[in-house]
């Protein structure tokens, strides 16, 4: 994190998050074409927990406070017309939620508002826009908050659709769970009554008169993006059980299903992958994705590392799409932690020269731009460690603030980052989709080629490289004479015909 001066101060701007289930904090600076992530803050609170007579109940308004008091003191360099506070799902459906949006409002000496469920799926959506700005086709987002779960379609920055349904993992758990002992029972009921409302909300949005018994075709999609808690655990659960590689599947959600129907131990000890924070919302936050796969259809649905804070501050600083933001994200990064530059410009056109050169189907043909930016990321932590900057690289970029890049992005490009020096690190992609590992450890490959070239930090000393293929082999020819006349990347090009080997690489120097 970067320390904060009187000018960083005077630019900093929060977003705060009164949802059903947490509180949310964001604190960022505007940068560039997006802005850079100080700090987060979450407390989980419940607001919507034991509404009484459809009010907050006493004990939930006192934690919402405390946690507004901690909250505030964070809060005392950032100028009250620079703090966002919106109010979600348990705000919208307490009679007394707007007494406590003024309580809120006290506390900050700002604005509190509470905004309906279309306008938190739209600002929802255009945080993972922003993030996905660079792939086409139409976008589904879906929010499973605590007390009402988002729906928003779109094609570029602004959602064409939004709905809103009041199925929620706090309602629900509350609802279903609390007092039932037979969860089989309870987690049936909750599916049941969560599919029924989406497929009700869907049809009224049509203007169907008939209930409906599939999903209409106005809400398909290419890609289906989650963005709450309650997706990033599902997905971690399936990840961290072998249920699913990457993306969370109908066939992987089948098999959690499965468990959470039979094995009754899980209600209460949890299982791998899950904080265990949200063993007691779990089951029901299960039911309601499910309850949304069978009603929309839906084969895959991938976690977007974003939230509704991201979305409050994009609109609040007015930030568009007009750029890459990937590219304007490592160009942060590289900045921040004082990159060579030209250096790493060096690397990714002698890189990039080398994968132009492979055959068609050699590499996937989507990760040309990810070797660009793994190449210029390469020497990222040489200000921590020169030793092993490649290990404090790789570490950097899974924990930074990227924007522009999903959480499978910046590990794929963590993992080149890691493995572009040194013992070639193969055992690191078997966790992989094999078709996918195979690609990132030819691009990988490519990498430490173009680091082992560039050794002499000179642009008159580069090389005009090529690739030949013949049979399973790849030959490298740098041009005539270049390895004689440059021995330490001789040297070291020889023992990295060794070092491909691990990857199933054959590489020949051509002399």
């Amino acid at each position: 994190m970067e320390r904060l001066g009187a000018d960083n101060i005077k630019n900093l701007w929060a977003a705060l998050d009164l949802g059903s289930n947490s509180f949310h904090l964001l604190l960022a600076e505007p940068r560039g074409y997006g802005f850079i992530v100080h700090e987060r803050l979450k407390e989980k609170v419940q607001l919507l927990a034991g509404l009484e007579n459809g009010r907050l109940s006493v004990d939930a308004r006192a934690r919402g406070r405390r946690c507004l008091e901690r909250f505030s003191q964070r809060l005392t360099s950032v100028p009250p017309e620079q703090l966002i506070i919106m109010g979600t799902s348990a705000l919208r459906q307490a009679k007394d939620g707007e007494e406590f949006a003024h309580l809120a409002s006290g506390i900050f000496a700002t604005r509190t508002r509470i905004i309906s469920g279309d306008e938190e799926a739209r600002l929802i959506y255009k945080a993972v826009a922003h993030q996905r700005s660079t792939e086409s086709g139409r976008k589904l987002v879906i929010d499973i908050g605590g007390g009402s779960t988002e729906f928003a379609l779109g094609a570029e920055q602004d959602a064409q659709r939004t709905l809103s349904v009041d199925v929620g993992c706090v309602a629900f758990k509350e609802r279903f769970f609390a007092d039932s002992e037979d969860h089989r029972a309870a987690y049936s009921e909750a599916k049941m009554t969560a599919r029924q409302s989406i497929l009700q909300l869907l049809a009224d949005s049509a203007g169907k008169e008939t209930r409906p018994t599939v999903a209409t075709d106005a809400w398909s999609a290419n890609r289906v993006f989650g963005t709450s808690g309650t997706i990033e655990s599902i997905q971690a659960v399936l990840n961290a059980n072998g249920w699913s590689r990457g993306p969370i599947t109908r066939q992987g959600l089948a098999q959690l299903e499965s468990i959470l129907m039979h094995e009754y131990w899980v209600f209460t000890a949890g299982l791998p992958g899950l904080d265990p924070g949200r063993v007691d919302i779990f089951p029901a936050g299960v039911a309601i994705l499910c309850a949304c796969f069978e009603a929309l259809e839906i084969d895959q649905c991938e976690y977007a590392e974003v939230s509704l804070l991201q979305g409050m501050m994009y609109q609040q600083l007015g930030i568009r799409m007009e750029v890459n933001l990937k590219q304007d994200s490592v160009d942060q990064l590289a900045e921040r932690f004082s990159v060579d530059r030209k250096q790493a410009e060096r690397v990714a056109r002698t890189a990039l020269q080398l994968y132009d050169s492979c055959p068609p189907g050699w590499c996937d043909s989507t990760h040309r731009e990810l070797l660009g930016w793994a190449a210029q990321l390469h020497e990222l932590g040489v200000q921590i460690n020169p030793k092993h900057y490649h290990r404090h690289g790789a570490y950097i970029v899974k924990h930074a603030e990227m924007l522009g890049f999903s959480l499978a992005q910046k590990n794929m490009l963590g993992l080149l980052i890691r493995g572009h020096r040194r013992g070639m690190p193969a055992l690191a992609f078997r966790a992989l989709d094999p078709e996918i590992a195979t690609s990132l450890l030819r691009l990988l490959a490519l990498l430490r080629l173009a680091v082992i070239l560039e050794r002499s930090h000179a642009d008159e000393d580069s090389p005009t490289v090529g690739l030949k293929f013949s049979d399973d082999q790849l030959a490298l020819d740098c041009g005539p004479g270049w390895l004689a006349s440059h021995p330490l990347s001789a040297s070291e090009l020889q023992v990295e015909v060794q070092q491909l080997l691990m990857a199933d690489i054959k590489l020949a120097l051509v002399w």
